[in-house]
């Protein structure tokens, strides 16, 4: 991960209670102690040195290429040098990446042995153990060990914490979450499942002050969420208030990240273009663009045909503001794949943006021709038709839009987007129909009344009606609402100030 940094995700399930940085995940934790995972006798637990490393090699058949390419070199490197830690260390951390638990425990435990030193070794294998839900007694123990190595690391106190919650030995769990807290107050993922235990305790309110510390922090977290669901309905709530909890948990983030520097090298050492794009889309959910570009841009590279991909970050660079890396993989995306009304709609946007409507009619004409019934392209092509200077041709498409039976048909129809109404209002107001024009940008206010644009061309039209006072309240309007040197032009024109 780039600076040393990673973000990883939580996903806990019954009898397992870990997150994974780099694979796939867990439903979420359920604290039943009916359906909890039992303790493993503490006998059963392994000492360094007990396994010897297998050396068969691993069924490679159906690995992405890359893939298959890095496990075998890393295995090779691993068997070349059998008494270096740091060369089987790499071959797990490689298998880890890809999910091949039973590989990367393997090597693990042969690095442990060669080097019990080296914290990442323990904390790498207990993760694993933790995923693989079948040995958590060992899990715990290599996590007990990573902390030896590294007593003040807070992630590693919350993952030895969830997987005390899966052994259902939760007062050692909020032991260790607690501490996980103190180290890192910013470790939602800790504070959720502290949150869970003190749920399956019956300390509702305190189980409720933790969850709500989190969703103020993050208001999309589906975990913390989905947990408060349960305290709300243990509480006895109004039956109101539980389901608007669950409508916004299951409008959630279904990735929840957080920082784990030493897991960020395991994810690193991943290849796989199928995970990469995993990891991608829990960045997008959580609003962290950077990161989301970073690996949609592996992904491209591994897979160049991959439209999806090519799309995902078209429309992220947009986010990031950098048009023109957006424009060019919109075009691939529409040399991938020329049907794709999406591709040519985000394409169009981009090129009315940068005021080159040539260009964006084509592909709006062509996304019609495909969809008929789009609205958006629909009110786009207008837009566009506006910015060559065909007024009655874009007037002619806002009613085309208004009437279609498509997605405004109907009820919909009423709820035309603000910026719509503001496109339609200057053309109404530039062919002479300053009483429509009034009225659509009335329509934008009463949507957001502080709208700038709205309040902007709202201004110029009650001017050109020799309604100067109303003009220059709309200006300053317009202006406390966003800097807008236009507006503060005219007020300059008019010889007026803002109070």
């Amino acid at each position: 991960m780039i600076g040393g940094r990673a973000l990883a995700r939580l996903s806990i399930a019954g009898a397992v209670a870990l997150a994974m940085a780099c694979g796939q995940g867990a439903p979420d934790l359920v604290l039943d102690p009916a359906t909890t995972a039992q303790p493993e006798p503490e006998a059963g637990i392994p000492e360094p040195g007990m396994r010897e490393p297998d050396t068969n090699e691993p069924d490679t058949n159906e690995m992405e290429p890359q893939v298959k390419a890095r496990l075998l070199e890393t295995r090779s490197a691993a068997l070349a040098s059998p008494l270096s830690a740091e060369t089987w260390g790499r071959y797990g951390m490689v298998a880890h990446a890809h999910d091949l638990w039973n590989e990367a425990a393997r090597a693990y435990r042969q690095a442990r042995k060669l080097d019990p030193t080296d914290e990442r070794w323990p904390y790498y294998l207990g993760d694993v153990l933790s995923v693989q839900g079948t040995e958590l007694g060992e899990a715990v123990e290599a996590f007990r060990r990573a902390l030896t190595l590294l007593p003040d690391y807070a992630p590693a106190h919350m993952r030895l914490g969830n997987v005390l919650i899966a052994l259902d030995r939760s007062s050692e769990a909020a032991v260790e979450l607690t501490r996980a807290l103190e180290l890192a107050p910013a470790l939602q993922p800790a504070r959720v499942a502290l949150a869970q235990v003190r749920l399956a305790e019956g300390e509702l309110d305190l189980s409720e002050k933790l969850l709500d510390e989190v969703l103020r922090e993050a208001p999309r977290h589906g975990q913390a969420l989905a947990t408060l669901g349960r305290v709300y309905m243990r509480q006895g709530r109004r039956r109101e208030e539980a389901r608007a909890i669950a409508t916004r948990a299951r409008s959630a983030a279904s990735y929840n990240l957080y920082s784990d520097p030493l897991m960020g090298r395991v994810v690193a050492e991943g290849v796989s273009a199928v995970q990469i794009w995993e990891r991608a889309k829990s960045f997008l959910e959580n609003g962290n663009y950077e990161q989301a570009a970073l690996g949609l841009r592996q992904v491209v590279l591994l897979q160049p045909s991959n439209t999806d991909a090519h799309l995902q970050l078209a429309i992220t660079y947009g986010n990031l503001g950098d048009l023109e890396r957006s424009r060019v993989h919109l075009e691939r995306t529409v040399v991938l794949d020329p049907g794709l009304v999406a591709a040519r709609i985000h394409l169009a946007m981009l090129l009315l943006e940068q005021e080159s409507p040539a260009p964006a009619l084509e592909h709006l004409e062509r996304a019609l021709a495909l969809d008929p019934d789009n609205a958006e392209a629909g009110w786009l092509l207008a837009k566009a038709l506006l910015q060559t200077g065909d007024l009655a041709g874009a007037l002619t498409v806002f009613d085309r839009t208004r009437q279609t039976d498509g997605p405004t048909a109907g009820p919909a129809a009423d709820r035309i987007p603000a910026w719509v109404h503001n496109e339609w209002g200057r053309a109404m107001a530039q062919t002479g129909q300053p009483q429509d024009a009034l009225a659509h940008f009335r329509a934008a206010l009463a949507e957001n009344p502080e709208d700038a644009q709205a309040l902007f061309y709202l201004g110029l039209v009650l001017e050109g009606l020799g309604r100067t006072a109303d003009a220059v309240a709309s200006y300053c309007r317009s202006m406390a609402a966003k800097a807008n040197p236009p507006a503060g032009d005219r007020l300059q024109a008019l010889g007026r100030s803002c109070p």
